[in-house]
């Protein structure tokens, strides 16, 4: 009931200030009408609650020109020599590679023509080995006759 009343009475006050609002007496006592607007947003506006991820492809890979080192020219043979019984033929350009195989005391390997020099360990060279293209140490290849 005191609810009732309540709405009641604001909608009875309701009238009357329309009312006196009309007769031009409301704005005399200070009154004014405030209008409320809501803005709702535009549905377009809204952003999407689940983010898109955009996947970036990785980064082509860069084909560097290699110069030719005269002293290791690649396709030709080269001997191994110098070695207790074979050669550790590795995945890349230093002695922390893995082995990938061995080259035996006085059999040939073909340059690639791809050649590093390490500031630490000297000079080494990729080769055809066997059934295996990889990184040895040049110190122990000397030119095959």
């Amino acid at each position: 009931m005191g609810v009732r009343a309540i709405v009641f009475c604001v909608a009875v006050a309701g009238l009357a200030l329309v009312a006196l609002s009309f007769a031009g007496l409301v704005s005399t006592w200070g009154f004014d009408w405030v209008t409320i607007e809501s803005e709702e947003p535009d549905p377009e506006s809204i952003p999407d609650p689940t983010p898109t991820v955009t996947q970036t492809p990785p980064p082509a890979p860069v084909e560097a020109e290699l110069d030719i080192d005269p002293r290791y020219p690649p396709d030709t043979q080269w001997r191994v020599f110098d070695v207790p019984s074979a050669l550790n033929v590795r995945a890349g350009p230093s002695t922390a590679h893995e082995v990938l195989g061995t080259a035996s005391l006085d059999s040939t390997v073909t340059l690639t023509g791809q050649v590093v020099e390490s500031p630490t360990s000297g000079t080494w060279v990729q080769v055809h080995a066997n059934t295996v293209t990889g990184w040895v140490f040049a110190a122990y290849l000397t030119p095959a006759s």
